[in-house]
Parts: C-alpha cells; structure tokens; sequence
C-alpha cells in the first residue's frame, strides 16, 4: 500500500481476524487456550483429539461446571469473561484465561461449535463460522462442555502456510498439554490422534506426574524438591546424570500456571554449576507459588511469559534452594546393564590425557600428594551416604577401582584431585589461613604482552589464592611464593598455565570471579592426572580426601569424579541373574 488514504476503523471482520493471530498463531495455541477454559472449569477430566495435527479438527471435551444455554453466545464476544471484573482484579488473578479473548480468536479463524450443559440445566449447541454466528440452539449431551474446532485458518490462508510440518505442530500441541498437565496434576488428561491415544495421565500427585511427563529416562535420575520459605517452590530436579543437550527438559511454574522464565531458567544453571558440563542442561520441573501481586501475568499476548516485583531476590532464592537440594543426597553417576546414551555420557575436555601423560606445570608424577591432601586445615564435613570405599587398584594409570558394599567403583583420579584442591583454595581463600608457601628461590620470569596486560587486573585474585608477585623490571616479575597446595609443582610453568587460562573473557567460567576462576586454574593445573601412577596408599588418601568435600561427585567442569556399577547388573553381565 502506498500514499495516505486517511485513518479508517477497520470493519470488524479484519479486526477480529488481527486480534486473533495475537492469541492464535497455530493448531497449538488453540488447544492450549481450549484446555485452559476447561481448567478453569473446574473439570477433573479432559479429553483432546486431533485429525491432520490439528488443521483439520480440534476437539476438546471436559466435565467442566458448563455454561448456561443463554450465555453461549456470549462467550465467543471478545472480552466477555467470567473471570475478572474490574482492571483491579488483574492484581489477583487465580485462573488460566482472564482477558475474554480466546474463544472468540478461534471462531475469527475457523468453523467452531460448542456443545456446553451446566448441572441441573439442558444441554445447548452454537456454531460459529468466521466470525459469524450460525446456529444456536438445543441439544445433547453430558455436564460440561465440547468444543469442537474444524479447518483452522480457512480465511487467513496465509497464515496456513506458516505453519510446520504435521509432526512439528503435533509435537507442539503435546508440549502444550504436558505443560497444563503439570500444572493441573488432579486432573486426567487424554490425547487422541488419528484414533490413537497418544498421553493418557491419570490424576495423580505432583511429583509423580513431573517424573511422567519428563520420560523414564530422566525420572529414573531424579529427586525431589520442597521449600516453604521465603518462596513456596516445589519441584523434581534431574541429577547430574540426567543433563541434556538442550533445555526441552525444563519445565516451569508459577502459581500454577505454565511460563517460559528466562530468570528461572538462568536460576537452574547457575545451582548446577560445577555439577553438570558448560554445555550441557539441567533437567528439572520447578513449581512457584508467589502472592499474585508479586506476579504479572499479563505481559505477553498468549499469557506464556510472566515478570516479577523482586527478580534479583527470586533469583538468589531458586538458586539456593536448587543448589541445596542437589548437595544433600548423593550424585553419583550410576551405570547400568546398558548404555544411558544422552543422560550419562560426559563429552571430554583439555584435562584429556595428553600425549606424553603430562601437563605443562605437571612435573613429578602425584608429586606431593599426600602432602597436599592431610593439610591440617582440611574440611571436616562428610556429605550424606558417602560409601566406605575399598581401594583395590588403579585402571590405565587414569582411574582408581574401588569396591564400595559389592558394587564396582571407578574413580576419575584427576577429577577427583581437582575438586579436592579446588575446595581446599577456595576455603583458604575465605580463611585467609595457610594460602601461600614461600619459594627457597624467588623465580624471575619475563612476561609476554597477553600475561603483562592481565596481570594488574589480576593481582588481587593472585594474592588471595597464594600466589605473591612483585614488579621487577618493565615487562619482568619476581615471584615469591605460589599457593601452598602446589607446592610440589614447578612455579614458573604453574603461573603462566594460570595466566594462560586467565586470559580473555570468554571460556567457560568467565561469568564466575576472578578468584574462582584463578582457584580453578590453579587446581586444573596442579592435580594429579591421567597418565600417573599412584600407589594404595595415595589412592586411599584421595578417596577420602573427596569425601569431604562439599560436592564429591563432580568436578568443577560438572564431569563426574565417580562411577557405580550395581552388583546386580554385574551378575547379570556375566548371566548370573537375569
């Protein structure tokens, strides 16, 4: 269109259709409107077919309280509602929908009828094409309501052609239905496709129907989570084991009704730092109850998104919470009789063996050791089970085989070693106990550009950590004394390897402090690692020294230290049990 042909109100038919592509932009978006209105219903039963993905036939059938045959036709006006009365009420909202616009969005675009009968009353139909009303009048049928939804888009053709694949737009309406599943776990829910039922989830609690609707796979590593306060947050949390690939595993709540929450989902990676690789996602199902003035919902046209009074303190809570669920019970990564392909496997990194077994600050093999292990000001605390462990030996110089109440351990020794001295830097670090070792022979090191250019914005990590540094010259240090756990490692070679990592703001912990960053450096570079050779007595040591730390199970890369392999799936391996 070109040129100004003044300022017109649009006929009501264009209108309508305009408004509705706001609320109603694919088969999904009505099912998810449709089941909302039977949840707010009240129904305990629901029911959802489909016929070509949805484009062809939407049904939804509940046992809903109904509507009565004279409001019939006043559902399908926009922004008749039966759920708000006032802009007021939009500070306390209980229900799914509010805004009175769903309904009449779907009949802008499609031929819908509604079959709807209220206890005690009589049974009543109306249709509804484009828009248009077509019939209304008597019928049949049981208490509660039956929508029924028939070439969808028939008059926006356009929008027709936007739409994916049959299975795309299939899978979006089960994603739809799960997400309301969660929310409503007291109600059964029924998908029907083609004649075959896709989901059926009887009414059950909570937790259960999260572990159903997150799949066997993942809900056979999981655990569950219960906070009353500051904030009411309820959830099932996948392991470790259980990270995925992408976040099509998470699943969020807030006062019962389906979001996408970039801040929760931003609150889930950060309590799994440390406990799961960078790229990888934690699976988990997170319910919030906050009071309804702390909560709009009313930012996003399809009510999908919400925004919330206090972000930072919600923030801080979720994390804590999540991260204190995760640290109470054990994480070990469990093996069974066949392959968990895309929940355990853990992809490599730089701590790989090299190709001569070493590191560049790596100078002795398990060289002090046991030294950096019976420090005096060890943590005390032993985290929750924590397996007495039999040492029986060390597998390709890499791990160290245990035995732990006749299940098979193998313990990574390098992981191992790097989150006991991780634990121990950042405890010194909060301390200020024991940090540093002094160096017999300061040693002189001439800086390239990279290293000199980081090192004033790193000095204070540096000193905080144990390292002690001093100008002596232009491009030139003298280096006095290096932290005391890696006493036994080459100085000069240890101090550029944890400059090197320092460098840039990009690698994978660049939004953690520089003290932690430093301190993780630090113990990368300093544990022992694939490639040497410990004895029994060093083994042992180790596997107690990682009993006491905070998180025993995973390195600060989130790669687990541990794997367990059930006695029972050994017996079967070898057909002893089937």
């Amino acid at each position: 269109m070109t040129g100004n042909q003044g300022i017109q109100v649009l006929p009501p038919s264009a209108a309508e259709r305009i408004a509705a592509g706001e609320v109603v932009d694919r088969p999904g978006s009505v099912v998810k409107e449709l089941v909302e209105n039977s949840l707010d219903a009240g129904a305990r039963r629901i029911t959802v077919e489909l016929v070509g993905a949805g484009r062809r036939l939407i049904r939804v059938t509940d046992d809903g309280e109904g509507i009565a045959a004279s409001e019939l036709p006043l559902a399908f006006q926009r922004f008749a509602t039966s759920k708000i009365r006032a802009a007021e009420d939009l500070q306390r909202i209980h229900t799914y929908g509010f805004r009175g616009e769903a309904l009449p969005s779907v009949a802008a675009v499609a031929r819908v009828e509604m079959v709807s009968r209220v206890r005690d009353g009589e049974a009543s139909r109306i249709t509804i094409e484009g828009g248009t009303q077509t019939s209304h009048g008597p019928a049949s049928g049981p208490v509660g309501t039956t929508v029924t939804v028939e070439n969808l888009f028939f008059n926006t053709p356009a929008r027709r052609r936007f739409l994916k694949s049959p299975a795309r737009e299939a899978a979006v309406i089960i994603e739809a239905i799960e997400a309301l599943a969660l929310a409503a776990p007291d109600v059964a829910f029924r998908l029907i496709d083609e004649g075959r039922e896709i989901l059926w989830y009887p009414a059950e609690p909570f937790a259960d129907r999260a572990r159903r609707v997150l799949g066997p796979r993942v809900a056979a590593h999981t655990l569950e989570l219960s906070a009353r306060a500051p904030v009411d947050l309820e959830g099932i949390l996948g392991t470790p084991q259980a990270a995925q690939l992408r976040r099509t595993h998470q699943r969020f709540l807030v006062n019962r009704r389906p979001v996408r929450s970039p801040l929760l989902a931003r609150a889930l990676t950060e309590a799994y730092h440390t406990l799961i690789p960078d790229d990888r996602h934690p699976a988990a199902v997170l319910a919030l109850r906050l009071p309804p003035q702390e909560v709009d919902a009313n930012v996003h046209p399809r009510k999908v998104e919400v925004r919330f009074v206090d972000e930072r303190r919600l923030f801080d809570v979720v994390t804590r919470e999540v991260r204190r669920a995760l640290l109470r019970v054990p994480l070990v990564h469990v093996v069974s009789g066949a392959r968990t392909a895309g929940l355990g496997e853990v992809p490599g990194g730089p701590e790989e063996r090299p190709a001569d077994g070493r590191s560049p600050a790596h100078d002795a093999p398990a060289a002090g050791l046991l030294l950096a292990l019976s420090t005096p000001d060890a943590p005390t605390r032993a985290p929750v089970r924590w397996p007495s462990i039999r040492v029986i030996g060390q597998l390709a110089l890499t791990y160290i085989i245990g035995e732990a109440r006749g299940d098979l351990i193998l313990i990574d020794q390098h992981a191992a070693h790097e989150r006991v001295l991780f634990e121990r830097l950042m405890a010194r670090r909060a301390g200020e106990a024991g940090v540093a070792q002094g160096l017999v022979a300061p040693v002189v090191l001439d800086l390239a550009p990279g290293e000199a250019e980081v090192l004033p914005e790193l000095s204070p990590a540096l000193r905080a950590i144990g390292f002690e540094v001093e100008p002596f010259g232009p491009a030139t240090v003298r280096l006095t004394a290096v932290p005391a756990i890696a006493a036994g490692r080459g100085p000069e070679a240890l101090f550029r390897a944890c400059l090197h990592d320092l460098e840039g703001d990009d690698g994978p912990h660049a939004g953690r402090s520089l003290e932690e960053r430093l301190a993780i450096a630090t113990a990368c570079h300093t544990a022992v690692r694939a490639g040497d050779p410990l004895d029994l007595v060093e083994m042992a040591a180790l596997i107690e020294a990682l009993g006491q730390t905070e998180d025993p199970f995973s390195c600060f890369h989130g790669r687990p230290t541990m794997i367990q392999m059930r006695a029972g799936d050994l017996e079967r391996w070898f057909y002893r049990r089937t």
